[in-house]
């Protein structure tokens, strides 16, 4: 199986640090790099030389290149044309990392209001919906629904580099309670400001200069991940900074799980699909709100073993469902 990756680099002066886009590569290599009956090639955008620098381009590089299977991550202004689309059919996948509508307190609502759709979110720019392309390619959502939602539409979380995003269930913690990422969003910020007055050890690990817990330093996906496999506690908060009816639901909650953390999360209901639900809390995680997250912390901080069979508990289903061989495998299948 040949695939064609073409994703944003992020940070190219920084490559130790690695966006979602990134992890598409890492994943793959993670999960078939002693296998040489799959290969991939990679594309960028940008303007450094050599890189996609408009969606012209993309789209002639993507109907002049050989491969069996193409994931795009369009970004910006970089988007691929209908025409492309119905050209190359089944073959093609966009993947979508978030629809940027959270208009309805219903995620599921949203998601049905973007289908139809131009994508103009934010600063992504494409004249398509989602509903119309799916004519012709599949599609990859981020977070809304479980496997097939719609004909070539899927939903699915974004999948991680087991290489650098793995489990020691026997490494001794070093920090209590930690929340790994940058405290920008309002809800992140509500929770910090009531910890604060707790004697619990919270660590901070993100780049705000406001709070003098925070640690400013960018940190490699090895620093990252392993803040995860050396927390007893690792805080997941769901808002996005799109406003409190939008729900984040990719990074964290795969970096956590890949890496055997416990977790402690917002809004719950994320995971809930239709009837159907990915991850079952008291299971595999636990959630919070703020009238109850003082207690739990410390119930948990209290119950190792509990806590660690729900960590555990949480790494076999994300590995059963996401991992990387899993999360290439289910792509292989749904281009046929």
């Amino acid at each position: 199986m040949k695939v064609l990756l073409v994703y944003n680099l992020y940070n190219p002066k920084k490559p130790n640090i690695s966006g979602y886009d990134m992890k598409l590569r890492g994943s793959f290599e993670s999960a078939f790099e002693n296998n040489p009956e799959h290969s991939y090639e990679v594309l960028y955008f940008g303007f450094e030389p050599g890189f996609i620098k408009d969606a012209k381009t993309l789209n002639e590089e993507l109907l002049k290149r050989d491969f069996d299977i193409c994931v795009v991550s369009e970004e910006l202004k970089f988007y691929v044309y209908l025409k492309t689309a119905k050209k190359l059919g089944k073959k093609l996948f966009l993947n979508i990392w978030d629809i940027w509508v959270a208009i309805a307190s219903d995620d599921y609502v949203n998601f049905r209001i973007a289908l139809k759709q131009r994508r103009t979110w934010g600063e992504h720019i494409n004249p398509h919906s989602i509903l119309k392309l799916s004519e012709y390619c599949n599609l990859l959502i981020c977070g809304y629904g479980i496997d097939e939602i719609l004909p070539n539409v899927y939903g699915i979380m974004n999948t991680v580099d087991t290489r650098l995003y793995y489990p020691k269930f026997d490494t001794v913690p070093e920090y209590d309670i930690s929340h790994n990422g940058t405290l920008y969003i309002p809800e992140r910020y509500k929770y910090y400001r009531m910890l604060r007055k707790t004697d619990l050890n919270v660590s901070y690990f993100g780049n705000n200069s406001k709070i003098k817990e925070c640690n400013g330093k960018y940190l490699s996906d090895e620093e990252y991940s392993d803040i995860f496999r050396k927390s007893k506690i690792s805080l997941c908060f769901t808002e996005s900074i799109f406003g409190s009816k939008h729900r984040e639901k990719k990074g964290r909650i795969s970096e956590i799980a890949s890496c055997g953390g416990f977790m402690l999360m917002t809004h719950p209901e994320i995971f809930n699909y239709r009837g159907k639900k990915l991850f079952e809390e008291g299971v595999h995680f636990d959630s919070i709100d703020l009238d109850n997250c003082i207690d739990k912390i410390k119930y948990y901080l209290e119950n190792e073993e509990k806590r660690k069979t729900m960590a555990r508990a949480f790494y076999e289903r994300w590995m059963e469902t996401h991992s990387p061989k899993v999360y290439w495998e289910k792509i292989f299948e749904w281009s046929k």
